[in-house]
């Protein structure tokens, strides 16, 4: 169970309530995470104006950097992030190979280049002082640009500070995520 409660709609700020109105439009439904963060009006702000900017601006597309955000929340082991990446990535169509071997830890996926961004940042994540001019050169013959790779990092940056919060304040996945999860037979593989 969740540290914080969620506040109800009617006892939000007006700035709360206007960003979960145009998280709704955007997409669909409001994360628990920002329900939790409503106890800090700037901070959900801040954290639904990085997730425009990291998740839909930029040379990479969402669906990669949804990976991104997928296998570092399977590596950082957040049942939250792990959930709700996972059922994005389907409903993106991500095909399930690709979903398996994320969840499996292998990253042996195609296209071989994303495979390769992906295994760049998990290294980059866990020992950046390891990361040297070799990985970047490997990156780059597997297609991989410079600016590509930047967003990449700071996509997993961006990633790694949402699950230290999920799983600092507890957070519970969200009802309709464990129904999807459900009914497409998806499993994050850990408890």
């Amino acid at each position: 169970m969740s540290i914080f409660p969620i506040i109800a709609d009617d006892a939000l700020v007006a700035s709360v309530s206007d960003v979960f109105d145009e998280i709704d439009d955007k997409l669909g439904s409001i994360p628990i995470i920002y329900r939790l963060l409503a106890f800090a009006p700037p901070l959900v702000e801040a954290y639904w104006l990085n997730y425009q900017k990291v998740i839909l601006e930029g040379v990479l597309s969402p669906q990669v950097k949804e990976l991104i955000f997928l296998s570092v929340a399977r590596k950082r082991r957040c049942i939250y992030c792990s959930s709700t990446y996972l059922v994005i990535c389907d409903a993106f169509g991500t095909d399930r190979q690709t979903l398996t071997a994320i969840m499996a830890g292998t990253i042996d996926f195609e296209p071989k280049r994303f495979a390769a961004l992906i295994r760049f940042c998990l290294l980059s994540m866990d020992d950046p002082d390891a990361v040297s001019r070799n990985d970047y050169q490997l990156l780059y013959e597997q297609g991989i640009s410079q600016d590509e790779a930047l967003e990449a990092l700071y996509t997993v940056s961006y990633a790694d500070t949402g699950t230290f919060l999920a799983k600092a304040i507890k957070i519970d996945v969200d009802v309709e995520v464990k129904s999807y999860l459900d009914e497409h037979n998806l499993d994050i593989g850990f408890s």
